[in-house]
C-alpha cells in the first residue's frame, strides 16, 4: 500500500482499521458523485463512510488574547458537511486526529459536545416573584449556548465525529478513537461498531450525553 499521500490522521485511522479487522477502501469512485471520501467501510451488508481531518502543531500568538477552542472543530465539521453531501444514504462520520496542536482539545468530551451542540455555559437561576423565595436554593446546571452544529435540522447526515488518538499501556502504545455521536443523525452508527478494547463512546443515553461504551483494557488500567 502506497502511503506517500497520507496525512498523519489517515496513516493512523488505517492501522486502527487494520489492527482492529475493518476492511476499507481508500478513496472510492463512487458513479455519479464528484467527491470521494477518505474510507469506505463495509460491514455486515452496510457501507460507512469516513473523512479524515487533521490538527496540525501551530505556534501559540504572543500577546494577550482568548484561545476560541470550539472553531477549529466546527471547521473540520464544517468540512464534512460538505464532503459528504451527495453521500445521505450511508451513516458518515468526521474522523479527527491531532498531530502536536495545543488548542485542539478533541479527546475532551465537553469541548468536543461543545462544538457540536453550542458553547458550554451555565443557567443560573434567578427568583425574581413576589412572593418569598423557595427554601431551596435551585442548582445552576450546565446548559449549550450558541454556535450548534448539530441540530434536527442542521449536519444530520454527519452520524459521528471520532477522535483517534494515542492510549498509552503497560509502557505500549495503542490506538483507540473516541466516538462522539450525533443525537441527531438521520442514520446512527451502530454501537457494536468501533468498540474495541482501547476505544471510548460518548451519546445520548436517555435524555443525557454520557459515556456509553468504555473500552476494557481501558478500564482495567483506569485511563
Amino acid at each position: 500500500m502506497n502511503n506517500e499521500s497520507r496525512t498523519i490522521g489517515e496513516e493512523e485511522f488505517e492501522k486502527y482499521l487494520t489492527t482492529a479487522g475493518y476492511p476499507f477502501e481508500y478513496e472510492k469512485v463512487w458513479p455519479g458523485k464528484t467527491r470521494r471520501p477518505d474510507y469506505t467501510l463495509t460491514r455486515n451488508g452496510g457501507t460507512f463512510l469516513f473523512d479524515v481531518k487533521d490538527f496540525d502543531p501551530k505556534l501559540p500568538v504572543l500577546g494577550f488574547g482568548q484561545i476560541e477552542m470550539y472553531s477549529g472543530i466546527r471547521r473540520q465539521i464544517e468540512a464534512g458537511r460538505q464532503k459528504f453531501k451527495e453521500f445521505k444514504e450511508f451513516p458518515c462520520c468526521v474522523v479527527l486526529r491531532n498531530n502536536g496542536s495545543m488548542f485542539a482539545r478533541i479527546e475532551d468530551p465537553h469541548t468536543v459536545f461543545g462544538a457540536m451542540y453550542g458553547n458550554v455555559g451555565f443557567a443560573i437561576p434567578v427568583y425574581v416573584g413576589g412572593g418569598p423565595p423557595p427554601p431551596d436554593a435551585p442548582q445552576v446546571r450546565q446548559t449549550f449556548l450558541g454556535g450548534a452544529q448539530m441540530l434536527p435540522n442542521k449536519n444530520t447526515t454527519i452520524s459521528a465525529l471520532l477522535t483517534v488518538r494515542d492510549v498509552s499501556i503497560e509502557g505500549e502504545t495503542q490506538l483507540g478513537v473516541i466516538v462522539f455521536e450525533n443525537a441527531y443523525a438521520r442514520l446512527p452508527l451502530p454501537r457494536d461498531m468501533l468498540n474495541g478494547p482501547y476505544d471510548v463512546r460518548y451519546g445520548r443515553d436517555g435524555n443525557d450525553l454520557a459515556c456509553v461504551f468504555w473500552g476494557s483494557e481501558l478500564a482495567e488500567e483506569g485511563k
